[in-house]
């Protein structure tokens, strides 16, 4: 056995341990009165849990207007993951703040979003303040501290095979055998990946999952948009030099070729990278010298201030997430209501 297998081995048992700390002392633990929805995953990241999470709140909005809503998110490497922050209203936030957040706020200014890695404390918090009906944790499987009543996870029908085994060795954070505790799985990205990868996954969820629904998912593109929301036509400045901090730029670049983008130049930064002015003015510069426009997700242009967004003459990409039958996820996954 190779050092990779065996580390890969170890993460697992690590794993193994701590989830059983939390099951033995029970009273580490918080049991909101709110139900408590969790949106997550096993693979490290890039699985689409974003426009999920949007399509969820949006559903809720449109068919349970009554429904009380609070979102918890930890607010990775911001600096509040380790204390905590409150977004709610139409107010102005630290751009410091994770993208997630600040998009939930602006696209949801009518649901509270508390940020902070201890999840325990967000909810004891969110339900003095607005006692929700339902709690959603934004990337929350691996969360100990909140029982779920419903747990949704994701997987990306881009993966390869062998990405399905546990750290080092593949991208998972836990082991396979996770998979069973899911209420829903939903695989992710069908339209980028062939029909046969699509198939070998449905096959292979259902083989370590049985008893688990999987539901397939499409990503679909709203539009090209410029900062403040105005969509821009698809055959204006289409030659693009294409920037990205996110966990799969591939679907990305999928996507702006769907609207008629041609892309000339591609960035890719790491994942929830936070844009310097040098790094926006080097693009600004290489995007000038070879004449293209400058794009990006709605993911990465909510971390770019107003007035630098405009000196780039920014486009961003809008997306979202919907089953892949035509039908809504409250539709598809009716335990959730």
């Amino acid at each position: 056995m190779n050092i990779i297998k065996i580390l890969s081995k170890i993460y697992a048992s690590l794993s193994f341990i701590e989830r059983k700390f939390f099951e033995t002392f029970s009273f580490l633990s918080y049991r909101p009165k709110a139900k408590v929805i969790s949106i997550g995953n096993l693979s490290m990241g890039g699985t689409g849990k974003t426009p999920v999470l949007f399509e969820l709140l949006k559903e809720f909005k449109e068919n349970r207007p009554d429904l009380k809503i609070a979102v918890l998110t930890r607010g990775y490497r911001c600096p509040w993951e380790k204390s905590f922050y409150e977004l709610y209203g139409n107010k102005e936030h630290p751009f410091e703040l994770t993208d997630e957040a600040l998009m939930l706020n602006k696209r949801f200014p009518n649901i509270p979003v508390l940020v902070g890695k201890n999840r325990h404390h967000a909810a004891i918090i969110g339900e003095g303040r607005f006692n929700p009906d339902v709690i959603i944790l934004d990337d929350g499987f691996q969360y100990r501290r909140l029982p779920k009543d419903i747990n949704i996870i994701l997987w990306d029908a881009m993966s390869k095979p062998e990405e399905a085994a546990t750290v080092p060795a593949g991208r998972l954070r836990e082991p396979i055998e996770r998979l069973k505790v899911a209420d829903y799985i939903l695989l992710t990205r069908c339209e980028s990946a062939p029909e046969q990868q699509i198939q070998y996954w449905e096959k292979w969820l259902k083989e370590k999952a049985a008893n688990i629904p999987v539901i397939k998912t499409q990503t679909v593109t709203e539009g090209i948009f410029d900062y403040n929301g105005a969509q821009r036509s698809s055959s204006e400045n289409n030659k693009v030099l294409a920037f990205s901090a996110i966990g799969r730029p591939e679907s990305f670049y999928a996507q702006l070729e769907a609207c008629g983008c041609k892309i000339e130049a591609k960035k890719e930064f790491r994942d929830h990278h936070r844009f310097s002015d040098k790094d926006l003015s080097e693009l600004l510069k290489e995007a000038q010298e070879k004449n293209l426009s400058l794009i990006c997700t709605e993911k990465d242009a909510i971390k770019i201030k107003p007035d630098m967004a405009e000196k780039l003459n920014l486009s961003v990409l809008r997306i979202k997430t919907l089953p892949l039958s035509g039908k809504k996820f409250l539709e598809e996954a009716s335990r959730i209501i």
